[in-house]
């Protein structure tokens, strides 16, 4: 076991912060977070620039960190100042309640003896609760046999479709109830009441998740996607069709301009390969190349042909 030492030279860091806010902040943001403490602590001046040559990260992760911790209430930010708010110092942000879906979407409250009865007068129901526990693979509850009388019951579903609901929502790595009930009633509100149109929900929704995993894997990334992330991929792959090749290939065009992975400017390129056509790597280099009507309307040269200009150019210098 490791000794933990105290001396005089230190940083007052929250222990709430320590137990609830760094866990889920990227490591980047917390590097930032206990920089600018000690600074604050010092009488230290710092920009961001400055900052993030220190630390080795980029000045855009700087500045992403300030507002993240500013968000989190952690920081105030105003007129090139950071100003640090410990966490005890201000009342907890209330927790917003749960959303609740309409209320005629909810099964109503059934008791245990109307569960039972159903039960011995459905055959059906009593061996449907017997898969799901092979599925689960544990006895289910009162509380959990109940949501499978409601899900056959009040949402009209058939073994089948229970038994797929229940397989889905495995395979998404959720096994608890809550989440399972919250799954049917979107599929209720959404008109999924037969095998077919589950199949199709489970295809979309599974390509979907496939996408983002060859996307994270492309990336190198570790965390889960932002929810404005989330709007770009599905855009890549629903509106504008690309495969995870095309991505890549979007990605390195990216990282070679800005030195980072930035969605907004990897969506500028593959917006602009959806106007050309360009469908497939190999289309890359004929039609991106190829300058626009309206660049060649205005007499203006793309880069290749700029590149030609200068080689005979300098042949033509030669003596």
């Amino acid at each position: 076991m490791a000794v933990f030492r105290l001396s005089r030279e230190t940083v007052p860091v929250s222990v709430k912060f320590i137990n609830e806010y760094m866990p889920e902040a990227h490591g980047e943001y917390v590097k930032v977070y206990l920089y600018g403490l000690y600074a604050a602590c010092a009488g230290v001046e710092a920009d961001n620039a400055a900052i993030a040559k220190l630390l080795r990260v980029l000045v855009a992760d700087v500045e992403n960190a300030w507002k993240y911790w500013s968000e989190k209430g952690l920081v105030r930010l105003g007129d090139g100042a950071v100003d640090f708010v410990f966490p005890s110092e201000e009342a907890p942000a209330p927790r917003p309640e749960p959303e609740q879906p309409p209320a005629e979407d909810r099964p109503p409250h059934v008791s245990a003896a109307e569960v039972a009865r159903a039960l011995e007068m459905n055959p059906a129901m009593k061996d449907t609760i017997s898969m799901a526990e092979q599925m689960l693979e544990k006895p289910l509850s009162s509380r959990e046999i109940t949501a499978i009388y409601n899900l056959m019951d009040w949402y009209g579903m058939d073994s089948a479709l229970v038994l797929m609901l229940l397989e889905y929502c495995i395979s998404q790595g959720k096994r608890n109830f809550s989440y399972i009930e919250k799954t049917a009633q979107g599929w209720n509100r959404d008109g999924i009441t037969d095998i077919k149109s589950a199949e199709a929900v489970i295809k979309r929704a599974t390509d979907e998740k496939r996408f983002q995993g060859r996307c994270r894997k492309i990336f190198g990334l570790e965390r889960a996607f932002t929810a404005s992330e989330l709007k770009y991929l599905n855009s890549w792959r629903s509106e504008l069709g690309f495969s995870p090749e095309m991505v890549s290939r979007a990605y390195d065009i990216t990282v070679n301009n800005t030195g980072k992975l930035a969605f907004a400017y990897m969506n500028r390129i593959l917006q602009s390969w959806h106007e050309k056509g360009v469908r497939r790597p190999a289309d890359i280099k004929e039609k991106d190349a190829r300058p626009s009507q309206a660049a060649r309307s205005s007499g203006k040269m793309d880069e290749q042909a700029l590149i030609e200009m200068r080689r005979r150019l300098g042949a033509e210098d030669k003596p």
